[in-house]
């Protein structure tokens, strides 16, 4: 933009799709420059458009915005660029896939809990949650377990 139409705080949250706060917030992080003053205004380049849909899009595939500032260093790609780029995006690749196998765990323990606990055998037999915890969701499914409801 030029000096008729310069960019002010809410012109380049509408370009970047993002609030007036969270470019705010990028100022107070340093993730961007909050410029100077001009005639009452704050003033913003058009690459700070750039910058703030690059952490969007860095941020919407798990990167923490320290992690996004490590990135943002680089005005071009270089051998350093490509080697922080390279490192940073195998290990982010190696946590999402820990968390993913975190959550299948979490999926299976809860499949578990709704059989044992969510079905009308629970009713029947008046099991608690609190044993079906303690027996690993097992009361419930398990005619064998005492019904410590009724004790």
């Amino acid at each position: 933009m030029n000096e008729n139409n310069p960019i002010t705080i809410g012109v380049l949250a509408k370009a970047a799709n993002v609030g007036v706060e969270t470019i705010r917030f990028y100022e107070r992080k340093g993730i961007i420059e909050q410029p100077p003053k001009i005639g009452g205004f704050r003033h913003y380049r058009d690459e700070d458009i750039r910058v703030v849909r690059l952490v969007k899009k860095l941020q919407a595939v798990g990167f923490s915005l320290d992690e996004i500032k490590d990135f943002l260093v680089f005005d071009h790609c270089c051998s350093q660029s490509r080697s922080v780029v390279k490192h940073k995006s195998l290990a982010k690749i190696e946590e999402i896939k820990t968390q993913i196998s975190e959550l299948e765990t979490t999926i299976k323990a809860l499949e578990m809990f709704s059989n044992a606990c969510g079905s009308s055998k629970s009713a029947e037999i008046g099991c608690h949650l609190l044993d079906c915890f303690e027996n690993h969701w097992q009361c419930c499914n398990d005619d064998s377990t005492p019904n410590l409801a009724g004790e």
